[in-house]
């Protein structure tokens, strides 16, 4: 039991001290989670599988909600949230979500058709260093649903 406290602090120590290091952030990250995992005698849960750019458009069907200006989408095929691009048809989303949402903070059952792509990032740091991150564009608005969550694969 000390063992697994000192393993414990020493996570911790390691974490708070590399929490500035923007490029070591991922690797603390995991190693994090493997120490915190290894502790408690529980693994994971496996990854659903990520949102990828691609060229070609689909069909999305995702929870839409605005946080200050962005409007940001939790795709319910693999749970990943990611930011909306303001531009196509993305405008008719927001719209229709700040006329029927019931709270500021409500999440939205919407369906889109568009594509992920990759951008830098606002961090102008993380940008000169390369760093992106997916954003999907909205070709065409399809439906706002008052259904506050998805049906989980």
């Amino acid at each position: 039991m000390q063992n697994k406290l000192w393993r414990l602090a020493a996570g911790a120590m390691m974490v708070a001290g590399l929490a500035g290091c923007s490029t070591l952030t991922d690797k603390v990250s995991q190693t994090w989670n493997k120490t915190w995992s290894s502790l408690g005698g529980k693994s994971q849960a496996p990854a659903r599988a990520g949102l990828q750019p691609s060229q070609e458009s689909g069909r999305w069907q995702g929870m839409y909600s605005l946080e200050g200006e962005t409007g940001r989408f939790q795709d319910c095929n693999s749970g990943q949230t990611i930011a909306v691009l303001a531009e196509g048809d993305s405008v008719l989303l927001e719209q229709a979500y700040l006329n029927t949402r019931s709270h500021a903070s409500a999440s939205m059952l919407a369906e889109v058709v568009g594509r992920v792509q990759e951008r830098p990032v606002a961090d102008p740091v993380l940008a000169r260093q390369g760093r992106k991150e997916l954003a999907l564009r909205v070709e065409r608005f399809v439906t706002l649903s008052s259904k506050t969550n998805c049906s989980w694969p």
